[in-house]
């Protein structure tokens, strides 16, 4: 599997992980603070010893303020300013905690790469570096090269591990824009058809109006043929609408299974649907539909999904389709985690909306959380019902 490929499963909770996993690297990475703390307490004088805890508890707070802050995406203009004080006691602890002040020589080149940007952070990690190579921590050429040499390698991985989580939240926001893109579009499609059907007839009706109004009171036959004109273009302008709203309504299944796998993998939800069965009735097909769409939009807006699943299972003339995902949030306990929010929404829309649009046809909803999955049950019969069904645009067949 490609790397491409690996991305393509990036969520929300790879990118918590990935931000956890740097934020404990880093701060437990200051724990290297007690060795030349360790040798100061140890060798030195008193005023020595407090000037040497002092530079290093200065040192170690800026750094975990700027690393920190890094991982989490938080900077500000303040960073600036504490990298500058940073400089201060990075530059004097070799005078006062002697040679082992190299094992906390990584932390001011990591403070440049993950502060600025771009040269500047290059220009800064190699020359806080290069300062360790001449300030004067120890007579022993051998120790001072190996200690430089480890505080590179130790800031590079450790910078590399921030920019990795920065970027891999900056991947989930961008698919997540994405995906907003992409219901916005449509809308907009939705809305230029609406505007190419209606702006022509009411332009038309405006001005047959407008002649209808100049029309004399003793020409009644004449202004009877302009309101049966205005009549006939209104009626034509009505069904146009009609059209266009059954149209984008009236979906088909395979289009917006295709639709949704597109949005969900956009958003780096890996999806994993079986194939639906071709003789489902038209109006089980359109309420499925509906269903697909539902369930997709609820991940999208309620959950933390990284992985979709739809399965489907036969029994009878009944079919169950299942449509299940892993993004139940960690603050959720009830089936409110994937859609209690669609639940209130008025005008046939949400979960609720989509139980009406199911019983329509003969079919029923269910919906259970487990272990942290959120599943929607859609029971639907596998042939044609008998009895009259109220199609999704609430036209009788």
């Amino acid at each position: 599997m490609g790397a491409s490929q690996r991305l393509r499963g990036v969520g929300p909770g790879t990118v918590r992980l990935a931000r956890a996993t740097a934020g404990v690297f880093l701060v437990g990475m200051a724990a290297f603070v007690a060795v030349p703390l360790a040798e100061a307490l140890g060798a030195y004088s008193s005023v020595r010893v407090v000037t040497a805890i002092v530079l290093i508890i200065g040192l170690t707070g800026c750094y975990l303020w700027l690393a920190v802050r890094a991982v989490l995406d938080r900077g500000s203009r303040w960073d600036l300013a504490v990298l500058a004080v940073m400089c201060v006691p990075a530059l004097a602890v070799p005078f006062a905690a002697g040679p082992t002040w190299l094992s906390v020589g990584f932390m001011l080149p990591l403070a440049f790469a993950v502060t600025l940007r771009g040269r500047w952070a290059a220009l800064g990690f190699f020359a806080s570096l290069a300062a360790g190579l001449v300030l004067p921590a120890s007579q022993d050429l051998s120790w001072v090269l190996f200690g430089s040499l480890q505080n590179l390698l130790t800031a590079g991985a450790l910078a590399g591990l921030t920019i990795f989580a920065t970027l891999l939240a900056e991947l989930q926001r961008t698919r997540e824009e994405a995906a907003k893109l992409a219901i916005t579009e449509e809308r907009l499609r939705f809305a230029r058809e609406l505007h190419d059907v209606l702006g022509h007839n009411l332009s038309v009706i405006a001005m047959r109006t407008e002649l209808g109004i100049r029309v004399p009171p003793e020409e009644i036959g004449r202004l009877r043929r302009e309101l049966t004109e205005i009549h006939d273009i209104a009626s034509r302008s009505l069904h146009d609408v009609r059209a266009v709203v059954k149209g984008y309504r009236e979906m088909s299944l395979e289009r917006e299974l295709s639709g949704v796998r597109r949005v969900l993998e956009t958003a780096g939800v890996r999806c994993d649907f079986a194939e639906l069965p071709p003789s489902l009735p038209p109006e089980v097909r359109v309420a499925l539909a509906w269903a697909v769409r539902e369930a997709a939009t609820n991940l999208l807006r309620h959950s933390d999904a990284t992985v979709c699943l739809l399965g489907v299972e036969t029994e009878g003339d009944r079919i169950t389709v299942t449509v299940a995902n892993d993004g139940v949030r960690p603050d959720s306990d009830s089936l409110a985690a994937a859609g209690a929010d669609a639940e209130v929404t008025v005008g046939g829309s949400g979960l609720a909306g989509l139980d009406e649009r199911l019983a329509q046809v003969g079919g029923s909803c269910g919906r259970h959380t487990e272990d942290g999955w959120f599943t929607l049950s859609l029971d639907v019969p596998g042939r044609p019902l008998a009895a009259t069904l109220t199609s999704a645009t609430g036209d009788r067949r």
